[in-house]
C-alpha cells in the first residue's frame, strides 16, 4: 500500500511539475516582455498618444524583441570558457537539491533534444500507430536496439501536446514505424501547436 502511494506521488509530481514550470516560465518572460516594453516605450509617450489602440501592442513587441536579444547574449555567454565555468557551477548547485535536481536535468535533457545540442540529441521523426490501431501520432527517436533475434527496434520518446516535456517512452519495432518526412524542429512545433502548425500533406498509410 505504501508503495503504491509512493508511486502514485511520484507520478503526479512527474506529471504536473512540468506542466507548472512552463506556465511559471511562460508567466515570467510575459511579465518581463511588459515591463521592458513599457520602461523601453515610455519616451515614446512624448511623440506618439498613448491612448491609440496600438500603443500597448507595440510595447510589448518592444519588450519582446528585447527578451530574445537577452536569450541570445545569454548563450553567447554560456558558449564561451567564463559562461561555460558559471553554468557548470550553477548545474551543479541544481543538481545537488533533491527533486529540483531530477527535474532540473530532465528538463536540460528535453531542450538539449529539441534545439539538437547535446549528446542525446533525437535522431528522426516517425509516425507510430498510438495508444491504438488506426490512431497516429509523432514519436522521436532517441536510439536504436536489437534483441536476440537480431530484430531491430527504435526507442521513442512521444511527448504531450501541448506541453512537450512530458511523455512516455517506447520501444517499438522499426517495421511498425513510418518516416514522418519532417525534422525534429518540424515535428516539435506540430506538437507544441496541437497540429495548428502542420503540412496539410502526411506520410500515412494505412
Amino acid at each position: 500500500m505504501g508503495n503504491k502511494i509512493k508511486n502514485s506521488f511520484l507520478a503526479g509530481l512527474a506529471t504536473i511539475v512540468p506542466v507548472a514550470l512552463t506556465v511559471y516560465v511562460l508567466q515570467v518572460i510575459l511579465k518581463i516582455t511588459i515591463t521592458l516594453g513599457g520602461k523601453v516605450s515610455e519616451p515614446l509617450k512624448q511623440f506618439v498618444d498613448v491612448t491609440f489602440p496600438g500603443f500597448n501592442l507595440l510595447s510589448s513587441i518592444i519588450g519582446l524583441i528585447f527578451v530574445i536579444i537577452a536569450l541570445i547574449l545569454v548563450g553567447a555567454l554560456a558558449r564561451n570558457v567564463l559562461g561555460k565555468r558559471v553554468v557548470k557551477w550553477l548545474e551543479s548547485m541544481f543538481k545537488n537539491i533533491p527533486l529540483i535536481g531530477m527535474i532540473y536535468t530532465t528538463t536540460k535533457q528535453i531542450m538539449e533534444s529539441i534545439s539538437g545540442g547535446g549528446a542525446h540529441s533525437f535522431e528522426k521523426v516517425v509516425y507510430i500507430q498510438y495508444p491504438r490501431k488506426n490512431i497516429w501520432t509523432l514519436g522521436f527517436v532517441t536510439s536504436e536496439s536489437t534483441n536476440q533475434l537480431n530484430e531491430e527496434f527504435y526507442h521513442l520518446f512521444v511527448p504531450t501536446t501541448p506541453n512537450p516535456t512530458s511523455g512516455v517512452f517506447l520501444i517499438i519495432p522499426k517495421e511498425d514505424t513510418s518516416d514522418a518526412g519532417v525534422n525534429v524542429e518540424e515535428g516539435f512545433r506540430m506538437i507544441v501547436s496541437s497540429g495548428i502548425v502542420s503540412n496539410n500533406k502526411n506520410s500515412i498509410i494505412k
